[in-house]
């Protein structure tokens, strides 16, 4: 038998070869014809379909802040608030150029407060200084805000259209009649395809009847925050920390707390302190991993169960790549979980994490910098 190499197999037979296809380029070549598509024909249907969707993606792209020299601050949707947008100036703008990389101080991988200060509100200030910042030289990304991974889901995407609809969309104007509409159209099918006739009384009060039945069935609110309760399936063994962060969206601070318990020698460890409020819970729960095995860490405890009442954050842990809109601190988390000998998260009740909630929330209620670790007695 004879062995020919596969990249002089793909070559033309005319050079050579047997002509056969590289399915890398084949399929960059395939995916060519269709751009090629959209520019040859910008009137198709399919054409028009993936535009279509362009001003869905627009409502809830946002910048990710990584170094921010490709990020204007003026005219970049790198803010999150109800939708994605630019900063908001004081006053007269002076600086129409403005990048996100000129407010930030990369001697010490933190936001320049005074220059914030001297540019924004202090409502302002709080929702910029809650975006966390890379130690290096990071890139910046897009992301979709809409969702706590940040990537993007038909499912966030359906009720974006449903909570923002587009203006330009037709106005309706009177009565709601889309339920009689449903019903004539289903009267007309039974003509067509059965030659059975409906009295049109009969269709009225079908429409009023599924009128009805569909409002019935609105939800009073929002389902987006149930809580699913998943229970640790094993007792801890060896040392073990649990931890839990504290945050409220009227106070300008949130609070990390951490309870370590050494059960061999019954040594208990415990820390809290207050920070700048993030920008969701989530942020302020992965913060406070962070800050308790960064401190585990100097105490040479390296060997680490990690406890905590938030679901979201074992998922993290366990699937980084999964939830890019935390991609600084999850960097962090590895980067410390490489220092452990042997590191796990689990899940537990938050009935079981008292001391380290009672710990986040006395740090952020202090009007003051708080930064408390000591043994406890």
């Amino acid at each position: 038998m004879h062995w020919l190499a596969w990249k002089k197999l793909c070559r033309h037979k005319r050079e050579g070869g047997l002509g056969f296809r590289t399915i890398e380029d084949f399929n960059t070549a395939l995916l060519a014809k269709q751009l090629w598509r959209l520019m040859d024909y910008p009137d198709s249907l399919f054409a028009k379909s993936i535009i279509s969707a362009r001003s869905l993606v627009n409502k809830g792209l946002i910048k990710r802040v990584g170094s921010g020299s490709s990020i204007s601050v003026w005219y970049d949707p790198w803010i999150s608030d109800s939708r994605p947008r630019s900063a908001i100036c004081i006053g007269v703008n002076y600086y129409p150029h403005l990048r996100v990389s000129e407010l930030i101080n990369t001697q010490t991988s933190t936001w320049n407060l005074p220059l914030l200060q001297q540019l924004f509100e202090s409502t302002e200030v709080a929702r910029i200084t809650g975006i966390t910042i890379s130690t290096g030289l990071k890139p910046d990304r897009t992301g979709w805000m809409f969702t706590q991974t940040g990537r993007y889901t038909v499912k966030s995407g359906y009720k974006v259209l449903q909570e923002f609809p587009d203006v330009e969309g037709t106005p309706v104007f009177g009565p709601d009649t889309r339920r009689l509409q449903a019903q004539s159209w289903k009267a007309r099918n039974y003509k067509v395809f059965s030659n059975t006739d409906q009295d049109p009384r009969e269709v009225l009060d079908s429409a009023i009847t599924e009128a009805r039945a569909w409002a019935a069935a609105q939800p009073a609110g929002e389902m987006d925050n149930v809580r699913i309760d998943i229970s640790a399936t094993q007792p801890p063994c060896g040392e073990w920390c649990q931890i839990d962060g504290a945050w409220k969206e009227s106070e300008t601070r949130a609070g990390l707390g951490w309870y370590n318990l050494d059960p061999e020698s019954g040594s208990v460890l415990v820390g809290a302190c207050n920070l700048r409020r993030g920008l969701s819970p989530l942020q302020t729960e992965l913060e406070a991993l962070v800050w308790a095995m960064q401190i585990m860490l100097v105490y040479n405890k390296r060997r680490m169960q990690f406890q905590t009442d938030c679901t979201e954050l074992v998922k993290m842990v366990s699937t980084p790549t999964a939830w890019p809109a935390f991609e600084t601190l999850l960097e962090e988390v590895e980067k410390c979980k490489r220092r452990f000998e042997a590191f796990s998260i689990i899940h537990i009740p938050r009935t079981t994490n008292t001391k380290a909630d009672k710990l986040a929330r006395s740090a952020r209620d202090q009007p003051y910098d708080v930064y408390y670790v000591n043994i406890a007695p």
